[in-house]
Formats: C-alpha cells, structure tokens, sequence
C-alpha cells in the first residue's frame, strides 16, 4: 500500500498526489503511482531538470490528478486499476454495474474494457450476450470471441537462417563459412540469404562451393534467398570459351547455385557450356534435388521472407503479463527499446500490467523522452490501454490500442 495527499487544486477541485522515488537506472524499485479518484482525468507531470547535470531530476517529480469532462469515466479507472492488481472479477463487476451508466452513449472504450475482461475471466456466453448489445448501439460487428491457441505445441521446427554481407574475399570468408557449417550440423533445414552480398572473389566462391555442396548430403535443405543479385555477380566473372583456371570457381558456383534453386534447365544449360570452355565433362544434376519453376520458387521466396518478418516482429513481442514477480519482461521491454531511436514493441500478447510495473514503466518513458526516443507501444489491449492512460504514459510515449 501506499499513502496519498489530498489538496486544493489552482481550480479549487481537489486532487491526488504522490511522488515515487526512483532508482538510478530510472526504475523505482517501490514506485506505486498514485490511484486516480473516482473522477480522474489525465495527469500532469511536472519535470524539474538538475541544475548539476542537465537530467530530468524524477526523485522531485509529483503526479497529480485532476478532474476533466473528458477524461476517463470513474468505473473505467477503478476497472483498469482492478484488472492491473489482478482483481478480474471485480474489474468485471465494476463495469457490468457501470453499463446502465455508459450503455446509449457510445462510450466505446467501455465496451472494449469489458468484452476483453469477459475474454480473459473466459465468459463466453456473456461475451455473446455482450455482443448483441454491442451491435444494437454501435450497429457493427462486436468483438469476435478468441479460442486459446496452443500453436506452439503444434509448431514445426523453423528453418534455420543464415545471412551474408558484403564483399565476399579470401579476408573475409572464413568466419561466415565456419558459421555456416556449425549452423549446418545443428539444422536439417536451412534458408541462406545473400540478398546483402555485394561481391565475390575467386577464393570466397571456392569456399562457397565446397560449403553447399556439403548440402547434398541432405538433398533438399538449402533454401536460397535473394539470389538474384548473387547470380549476376558471378556471370559477370565467366565468359563461354574464356578458359581462366582463376574462374573455374565462379563457374562452378553459379551452376551450384541453380541445383539448389531448383532451375534444372538452367543449370544444365551452364554445365554444357562449362564444359565447352574448360573441355571438361560436364555437372550433372543431382536426381534427388527437386526440381522448380522460376514461379514456384518466386513464391517460395515470398513465404520464406514474410515468415523471416515474422519472427523479427516475434523478437519485438512481449507475452504473458508485466508484473513484478517476473521482472525478465520489464527487462525485456527496455532491451527492446534500446535497440533503436524509434523502437516499435507489440503488445499484442501482454494481458495484465500490474500497478507497480506501470510505474516503473512510467519512469522509464520520462528517461526515454529525455534521450529522444520516440517509443511506440502498439495492440495494445483496452484494459492496459486504459491503465497507461491513467498513469499519462500516453503523453510520453505513443500508445496505440489494439484493433
């Protein structure tokens, strides 16, 4: 628990006030925002900069709340701070007593608070009956009832992906090539993207040769990605009859490359021509590749990059609740945010916030607002949505609620 103070605002209203404590990393450790009264609207935050350092001064920083014709409904903030201290069933309460109150005044934010606490309480049949109400109001589709999905379960092991970049060069080859062995060994699948690679020399090719064609032991499990570029590389370096023992390596690389493609035309088209200009008896194809139409692997190549995107989106998805019993997704979320100066973090599948946590996110908005982040949290559910407005996190960062 925590205490407040109750004063005369500059209006005469009265308000809340509480000043949190911060640590050095901008995380208080014991920080509990103040609670907004019954009818709370956005708070205003002062910030006081050090006159020692230049750095927002948090450890003087008060929070007050202060009433407003159009700021959240007083059962919409006892709704959310219930939902934050993991009382469901009272959230739920609370609102289902508020409905007379909010029902005919397309209050929508309402609405969606209660259809996502009868989600998580899984109540469907008053999910549903919530949903006939919805459509008399608001005369469009409710919010649709979502299973539970055990995916994960059911998941196939991904591919594993390996990337090079660059210059390609007797310097450079051999810790990508080590790399590529050592993810080799470990994967029965593979997606190799040279999308980035910018040129080639004679001995990188060799290595490469040799790399993928370790690949036929297990006929099938390269994926190639951005070859196109690669592909033109390596043409600009032969010429049919210009026997150069030094291009033998590019040769044989670009016909590789189109056995693992999949292009059995092609490839036997460069073998013959290979052949020609070394006086050499030609590749020949494996049988057991599988052989594609440029279309197929068009469309393949689509797939595999929009799985890649995927899980980048993946890495930057929180799941689970923010709580302080598990501060490994509080640390997460700031690993997240420090990767970019514009960081985008879906919140899709964070159910629950808890009071504390929100305010240590609140300290961590201040500190990013000072470094210049602009910090976007998006699919954001109603109920944390609502919270972070309680606590004004929506005035430091971007909050966008989930569609």
């Amino acid at each position: 628990m925590f205490s407040f103070f109750r004063k005369k605002g500059p209006d005469g209203q009265e308000v809340l006030t509480q000043t949190a404590p911060v640590t050095q990393m901008g995380v208080a450790a014991n920080t509990r925002p103040a609670a907004t009264a019954p009818a709370a609207s956005a708070e205003k935050v002062e910030e006081k900069k050090s006159s020692l350092d230049g750095h927002y001064d948090l450890s003087t920083l008060s929070i007050e709340v202060s009433s407003s014709s159009d700021s959240l409904s007083a059962a919409e903030e006892q709704a959310a701070v219930m939902h934050a201290n993991g009382q469901l069933a009272m959230a739920t309460k609370t609102l289902l007593m508020d409905k007379p109150n909010f029902a005919g005044k397309h209050r929508h934010e309402s609405w969606l608070m209660l259809f996502e606490l009868l989600q998580q309480n899984n109540q469907r049949e008053a999910f549903d009956a919530l949903g006939l109400d919805y459509v008399v109001e608001f005369e469009k589709t409710p919010p649709t009832w979502q299973e539970q999905q055990h995916a994960a379960q059911n998941k196939t092991a991904p591919s594993a992906y390996f990337a090079l970049n660059g210059k390609l060069s007797h310097e450079t080859i051999d810790k990508p090539i080590q790399s590529f062995y050592q993810l080799q060994q470990k994967n029965d699948q593979m997606r190799v993207d040279l999308s980035k690679v910018t040129e080639i020399d004679t001995i990188a090719a060799a290595e490469l040769l040799a790399a993928f064609q370790n690949s036929h032991k297990k006929p099938n499990s390269l994926q190639l990605i951005g070859s196109t570029s690669v592909l033109e590389i390596l043409r600009r370096h032969i010429e049919v009859g210009r026997r150069h023992p030094a291009e033998a390596p590019f040769w044989l690389l670009l016909i590789e490359l189109h056995q693992i493609l999949g292009l059995q035309d092609e490839f036997e088209n460069l073998a013959v021509d290979y052949a020609i200009t070394f006086e050499v008896s030609p590749p020949s194809w494996d049988p057991r590749q599988a052989p594609k139409s440029a279309e197929q692997i068009a469309k393949a190549e689509e797939q595999a990059q929009a799985e890649l995107q995927a899980a980048e989106m993946e890495k930057n998805t929180l799941i689970g609740s923010i709580t302080t019993d598990k501060p490994a997704q509080l640390e997460q979320l700031c690993k997240l945010v420090e990767k970019s100066m514009t960081p985008v973090i879906d919140l899709s599948r964070i159910q629950r916030i808890d009071f504390d946590s929100a305010g240590q996110i609140l300290n961590l908005a201040m500190t990013w607002l000072q470094q210049g982040r602009q910090v976007r949290f998006i699919n954001v559910n109603p109920l944390v949505y609502t919270l972070l407005r309680v606590m004004s996190i929506h005035e430091m960062i971007s909050v966008e609620m989930r569609k």
